[in-house]
């Protein structure tokens, strides 16, 4: 679903590397880096079926579990702050997993290109000027 490219779109290739480079190799570690991703997956997995198209969204929640992950294992950034944008992560999951939220990318919802749909009643507009 998610790939190195993806996760370097929000954090840098040395930043990567350093935080796949559990050997001090000085080189980045795929395998680490797809552990990562497997553990964001999962996780995802526990609250909906990973679609084979995500959408945006959900794309950008794994990547920012994968980079969670990692940065956990490495014990870096605020725990506060983690936990508290791990929590809101979570909200937008279960809105996917009660279809609030589309973890595919979404039909045109009208196709007619209106902003809504009137449900059957026509729009009286007598009055208004």
């Amino acid at each position: 679903m998610i790939t190195q490219e993806d996760l370097l779109k929000e954090i840098s290739l040395e930043e990567l590397t350093q935080l796949t480079d559990l050997n001090a190799t000085g080189k980045l570690d795929e395998t680490v880096m797809q552990d990562a991703i497997d553990d964001a997956l999962a996780f995802i997995g526990s609250f909906i079926e990973i679609p084979e198209d995500p959408s945006p969204l959900l794309r950008e929640i794994a990547v920012e579990l994968t980079i969670d992950y990692l940065r956990r294992r490495n014990r870096l950034g605020d725990d506060d702050e983690r936990l508290k944008r791990r929590a809101q992560l979570e909200r937008y999951l279960l809105k996917m997993a009660a279809k609030q939220i589309p973890a595919t990318p979404a039909q045109t919802p009208n196709p007619s290109g209106a902003s809504f749909r009137h449900r059957g009643r026509k729009l009286d507009l007598k009055g208004w000027r």
